[in-house]
């Protein structure tokens, strides 16, 4: 393990300071086995999972690389190498700290999870692109050429080949075999084979190190104190340009970014990998810290790897030694010195990153395909797109803007509204006389009842706009008459919404039909009312506290408007059984064996829990049936019934205790049957009796079908 680190370290330090920064390369190998030896070293005590092998990163090493070209390009002209070097230190040592805050803020606040609502496109185009830079990064490190479309015809040069053919060629063996194999212990052993095949060759040709630096094969590190640079020394701080480091703030935000979504990507798949159960946030804290304290010593970041960690795994290693073995071997290499590493072949370091990148790229963009929708893998090739072209800024902004466009997009798709139903399919908890359902059933196509869900926003406003619309102009269907939106699903809304809302009021003032909104709370009602008159308020829109008050509302409306009144106020009894009951003579008799009573407001008809023997016909009045709370709590209404309605009829039929209460709203007349008058009509009137339960089987069986409409509608 402690093998792959070296030699990832000292790759990513020869990704970041080559180039103009060549000349650093001392200090770039310093500041990587600093981080290696450091972060291993706090993560292995730190983490939740004792395996946990952290080390500077191959998804962050890329983006520092880019900072750093930011930074000296941003420097003014004829900057001397020692400002250059110091600025780049300076900023890397921040961005160290700032990633470290920011990860150890997360952890300590438990905000770790808030991070998994970036859309895995988009993480999988960041991490794609981190790829890309890696492949790039890799021929710079090999042959100090950026592999750009202008350079091609450099690199295909029979002296550029020589230098990262070899490389590329140890990349790919390293990929196909990983991916063919998928042992991770394999990978030290090709790196350490292909040097010292490479030294093998070197002696058959009887070529010297110097002459194999020459030609490129071995890195030139400098060990020249006087360009040596150390974060500590208040040399450094004097050469620093604040304008020139605040080019870079972008990049080192990104990679922060970078490093919460890789360390929850890591620590997720880790969990899968040990069939154990670690700690999100703990991670992020341990990373944090680490991130923190290496930031002192001028550390590049780095966080938890999976490859590593689930290498000691396979290795058999259950413990934190492993992690704390290596980090003291990288801490040891970095006393040793730079100047020791310049044996080994550029084409291995190189290699090492360009294997890390293919992986990247091969797993996002061609196992991609099979694994992502059309869209979403869309989105994963335009974000490595913009990176390759424009840049890796650009590249997270056009990711942003991905992901927001993914959310507006798919949350669009999810239908606002869950049930558009009828009044004929869904009726108030009052029960009605027989007569009164059926105008109900006939005039209940006027209602337009839409059942809304989540969050109302300009992506399914107007949709919901739309849906009205369309009901409102449909000349195939009963006029408009009712508009009734119900809010008892909705978490918020927009302005948007609030506009659309606002038209369809001005539609419903134009064409005649009434707006209600039940279960609107109160903020939202003021959002909604924002800047309308009270008078207009009521002209406009209805609120109502449930769906059934509205209903209910509705009913009594369209009951007056047919002449019948309200509910409470209906003929005598015997005119109300009259036109439902199979024989007038029978009819006579049966009113005959009946008691009357008359209750007030607020006294009890039935008392829930009570035993039922007794069945009551109502004439007039109101009552409420409601489920009383036994320990105490406010009772909730199941149905209002008023005139014409039966009550009881269910528990004297089974004998079976009163499930409810039936509390009188208004003064009521009410005509009773017990049980043992039943049992005389059966005895002495026995056509009375049928004709009885010939009745009770149709008021029941209305209510039956009532019910079945509308769960059918709902199911559906």
């Amino acid at each position: 393990m402690a093998v792959v680190v070296l030699i990832a370290s000292l790759s990513f330090g020869s990704l970041i300071f080559t180039g103009n920064l060549s000349f650093g390369v001392a200090d770039g190998i310093d500041v990587a086995l600093t981080s290696a030896a450091i972060i291993g070293l706090v993560v292995a005590l730190r983490s939740s999972y004792a395996g946990t092998v952290a080390i500077p990163q191959d998804r962050t090493a890329p983006i520092l690389a880019l900072m750093a070209a930011q930074v000296v390009a941003a420097l003014p002209a004829g900057a001397s190498p020692a400002e250059k070097l110091s600025n780049v230190l300076v900023a890397i040592a921040l961005t160290s700290a700032l990633t470290g805050t920011i990860l150890f803020l997360l952890g300590k606040y438990r905000l770790g999870n808030f991070t998994r609502f970036i859309p895995y496109p988009v993480v999988g185009g960041f991490l794609s692109g981190s790829g890309w830079l890696l492949v790039v990064g890799s021929f710079r490190v090999m042959t100090g050429q950026s592999l750009a479309f202008g350079n091609l015809p450099a690199l295909f040069t029979s002296d550029a080949l020589k230098l990262w053919l070899p490389g590329v060629a140890l990349g790919l063996a390293l990929f196909l075999t990983l991916r063919h194999f998928k042992q991770s212990r394999l990978v030290p052993l090709i790196l350490l084979g292909s040097m010292g095949v490479f030294w093998l060759v070197l002696g058959g040709y009887r070529i010297s190190a110097t002459e194999a630096r020459n030609a490129g094969w071995l890195p030139f590190i400098p060990v020249n104190q006087e360009v040596r640079q150390h974060i500590w020394h208040l040399q450094v701080w004097h050469l620093v340009n604040w304008r020139a480091l605040a080019h870079g703030a972008g990049l080192a935000a990104t990679a922060a970014l970078t490093s919460v979504i890789s360390i929850l990507l890591n620590s997720s798949a880790l969990e899968l990998a040990v069939q154990q159960e670690i700690d999100l946030n703990q991670e992020l804290r341990a990373a944090g810290l680490a991130n923190l304290t290496t930031s002192l010593a001028g550390g590049m970041l780095g966080f938890q790897s999976l490859s590593l960690s689930r290498l000691g795994n396979d290795l058999g290693s259950r413990s934190r030694l492993a992690a704390v073995v290596t980090s003291v071997l990288c801490g040891a290499a970095l006393f040793a010195g730079p100047a020791t590493f310049a044996i080994l072949p550029k084409f291995a370091l190189g290699g090492l990153l360009f294997y890390l990148g293919i992986g990247f790229l091969v797993e996002w963009l061609f196992d991609g395909w099979s694994k992502f929708p059309l869209s979403d893998y869309a989105v994963v090739v335009a974000i490595v797109a913009v990176m390759g072209t424009a840049g890796y800024l650009e590249g997270v902004g056009f990711g942003i803007l991905a992901a927001v466009f993914l959310f507006i997009h798919n949350y669009s798709r999810v239908g606002v509204i869950t049930h558009a139903l009828t009044g004929v399919e869904l009726q108030s908890n009052v029960d009605r006389p027989v007569s009164h359902q059926r105008i109900l059933h006939k005039e209940g196509g006027g209602l337009h009842l839409l059942k809304l869900q989540g969050f109302i926003f300009f992506g399914t406003a107007n949709s919901l706009l739309n849906s009205i619309r369309a009901r409102a102009m449909d000349g195939n269907l009963s006029r408009l008459r009712c508009v009734m939106l119900d809010f008892r699903r909705v978490s918020g809304l927009d302005s948007s919404a609030a506009l659309s809302l606002e038209k369809v009021g001005q539609m419903a003032e134009k064409q005649g039909f009434q707006l209600l909104l039940t279960e609107v709370p109160d903020e939202m009602q003021k959002h909604l009312l924002r800047g309308t008159s009270p008078q207009d308020q009521a002209e406009v829109m209805k609120f109502f506290p449930d769906l059934d008050h509205a209903l209910e509302w509705w009913e009594s409306r369209i009951l007056k408007e047919q002449g019948v009144g309200n509910a409470s106020r209906v003929a005598s009894l015997h005119e109300q059984l009259q036109q439902y009951w199979p024989n007038e003579e029978t009819l006579r008799v049966f009113l005959s064996r009946l008691g009357r009573r008359e209750l007030r407001e607020g006294e009890y008809l039935i008392r829930q829990g009570d035993f039922a023997d007794e069945l009551y016909f109502i004439e007039s009045g109101e009552v409420s049936t409601v489920l009383e709370d036994p320990d105490g709590g406010p009772p909730r209404r199941l149905r209002r019934q008023g005139g014409g309605t039966v009550l009881g009829e269910l528990g004297l039929l089974l004998r079976v205790p009163r499930s409810a209460s039936v509390i009188v709203l208004h003064p009521i007349t009410v005509y009773c049957l017990n049980r043992e008058g039943l049992l005389e009509l059966k005895r002495d009137h026995p056509q009375v009796a049928a004709d009885l339960y010939e009745f009770l089987s149709r008021s029941l069986a209305e209510r039956v079908l009532t019910t079945t409409r509308s769960l059918r509608v709902l199911t559906n």
